[in-house]
């Protein structure tokens, strides 16, 4: 991938064209050409013209650019993107953002996200804007480079907040903004503190409870812009229902000032439909027996301290692949930080696994390359695994390539052409995936389901995007009397996640109540649990969570569209 042309100012040069000019010297063609652009350029005023567009590494959609442009134009940096989820509030705010750094209106850009965005979030602005954003993990590394990118959880805490607040930033991004509704918390409290020209508040839901959330908001943006919060109450809030607005033609007014909402039915944008299946798979009587010694190991090891990521790692390994459990269980009988017995342990198991050459979910796997008479891309989180599956499926005459994050540039590359014109089928680690434009492909396999849902949206996410045009088929595979089995049922049953778009997923679990991440949950679950028997049945128990927060999801989009209400004339 070619990198993209730089705009740099070169003071000495300027210093010596200054010099010649006021010598009255003749000066080179290449400046007098230079001299002609910017005269053309001069003639388009102000942001009419969006000068990184041809810059950027996507194909932009006219209501995005139109947000840009007003954000740039009418809004001078400080706006609130509430597009409805899916339109690329993402796209909006990176337009914005190139715009300001190209024109040399900004540098120094700080990005909020949610904890499970933040990868997300600098692949992004890496391949589609070529910006290339330093993620934050100690206090300190606010203070590092002109790009940098953090959670907003880290970011409240007193001795981060400490080190942000010394500093000057030209632009600020929140993403998930409807997380700063409430100003009484150390998160709106930051954002308000931070000392920045431009702020971009992202949120497709400004309004969850009541309208006030939305007058923080603006706050934030605009203070002032509504008034006082009990002026703005008495004028634009109905007293009979909190979310219902009053004076709807000046409130609309006053809201279009700094705040850009797209919805799915006004703009020429289509997604075609999601099928998502459960694919159950029976373990073979070795692969069964395999997988309950291994879990009430791997449960032991993380109960005694030994390892609780070891631990972790082995039982998802152990609804994977026999080969990606043999090759962890082997590393580890062979590691001398390990105490002994754990290392016996750890080399009679791989010795069981190594003897296992039968897969149930690879035959699943084949069985599905087959019926799909289209591209199929496969993920899974083992590369052990994605061997397994590439050799299974050749076996069967069906050619597939290997797509993993240790391939160079170049190799990666070539394997998507090939999966693009010649090879049906491709076998994909998580961070083989990244930023790359499949769309090309509908059919995808989640050969592995991993604890954090928001990994598997983002899978699922790498085709039914903007630009797809055909239905997207989801396979999502489980062996049967498993704890992925049962996690799976939790998230397409009880959470419905395949119903929700892409986009929507963080918010509901962010209505669930509880502090830690959907993850470390079931991690917790998980660790805590007295057998396998016991652990399935606690997860279970999380369902009543998901129910909960589904429900209260549905009502919060019912509060969406009293939000579309009042912009919409």
């Amino acid at each position: 991938m070619e990198p993209l042309p730089q705009i740099v100012f070169d003071r000495p040069v300027l210093e010596r064209l200054q010099a010649d000019l006021l010598a009255g010297r003749t000066l080179p063609l290449d400046w007098r050409d230079l001299r002609h652009q910017a005269e053309a350029l001069s003639l388009t005023p102000g942001f009419d013209q969006l000068i990184g567009l041809e810059l950027n590494r996507i194909d932009e959609y006219p209501h995005q650019i139109e947000a840009a442009r007003r954000v740039l134009r009418e809004m001078r940096g400080r706006a609130l993107l509430a597009d409805e989820v899916g339109l690329g509030k993402t796209i909006e705010a990176g337009l914005v953002m190139k715009e300001y750094l190209l024109r040399g209106l900004a540098r120094r850009v700080l990005i909020l996200t949610p904890p499970s965005l933040v990868s997300q979030w600098q692949e992004e602005m890496a391949t589609k804007f070529d910006e290339d954003f330093f993620v934050v993990e100690r206090p300190e590394d606010w203070e590092i480079g002109d790009r940098v990118l953090g959670s907003l959880d880290t970011a409240k805490q007193p001795r981060h907040a400490e080190r942000i607040l010394t500093q000057q930033w030209d632009l600020l991004i929140v993403d998930e903004a409807h997380r700063l509704k409430n100003r009484n918390t150390r998160a709106w409290q930051l954002v308000n503190d931070i000392r920045r020209r431009c702020l971009l508040l992202l949120t497709a839901t400004p309004v969850q409870n009541d309208l006030r959330e939305l007058y923080n908001l603006v706050t934030l943006l605009k203070p002032g812009q509504l008034g006082s919060y009990r002026r703005f109450r008495a004028r634009y809030v109905d007293p009979k229902d909190p979310r219902k607005p009053l004076n709807l033609v000046r409130l609309r007014a006053l809201l279009s000032e700094c705040m850009i909402r797209n919805r799915r039915s006004k703009v020429a944008v289509k997604f075609p439909p999601r099928h998502a299946y459960l694919y159950n798979v029976s373990f073979s009587p070795e692969e069964r027996a395999l997988y309950e010694q291994v879990s009430d190991f791997a449960r032991h090891v993380a109960r005694r301290g030994v390892d609780v990521l070891t631990g972790i790692i082995l039982q998802q390994q152990a609804c994977s692949s026999a080969a990606a459990l043999a090759s962890t269980l082997a590393s580890l009988a062979e590691n001398p930080a390990y105490p002994e017995a754990f290392r016996k342990s750890c080399g009679e198991l791989a010795t069981r696994a190594s003897a296992i050459d039968q897969h149930a979910k690879a035959a699943a796997v084949v069985r599905i390359a087959r019926e799909a008479r289209d591209r199929v891309l496969v993920f899974t989180d083992f590369r052990a695994t994605q061997e397994v599956l590439v050799s299974a499926l050749r076996e069967k005459g069906i050619e597939a390539v290997a797509f993993h994050g240790s391939l160079s540039a170049g190799e990666k590359d070539e394997a998507v052409a090939r999966f693009r014109t010649e090879v049906p089928v491709m076998v994909s680690t998580e961070s083989g995936g990244e930023g790359r434009n499949l769309q090309f492909c509908n059919v995808l396999v989640n050969h592995d389901l991993p604890w954090n849902p928001m990994r598997l949206e983002q899978r699922i996410g790498r085709l039914h995007r903007l630009g797809q045009t055909r239905d997207v088929y989801v396979f999502n595979l489980a062996a049967e009397r498993t704890l992925e089995a049962v996690i799976l049922d939790l998230l397409a049953r009880k959470l419905r996640m395949f119903e929700l778009v892409i986009g929507e997923l963080d918010l509901v679990l962010g209505l669930t109540g509880a502090e830690e991440s959907f993850e470390q949950v079931l991690a917790h679950t998980w660790r805590e649990a007295e057998d396998e028997a016991d652990c399935q049945r606690r997860v279970a128990e999380l369902g009543d969570r998901l129910v909960a927060a589904r429900e209260r999801f549905g009502q919060i989009k019912e509060a969406e569209l009293l939000v579309s209400q009042i912009l919409e004339s």
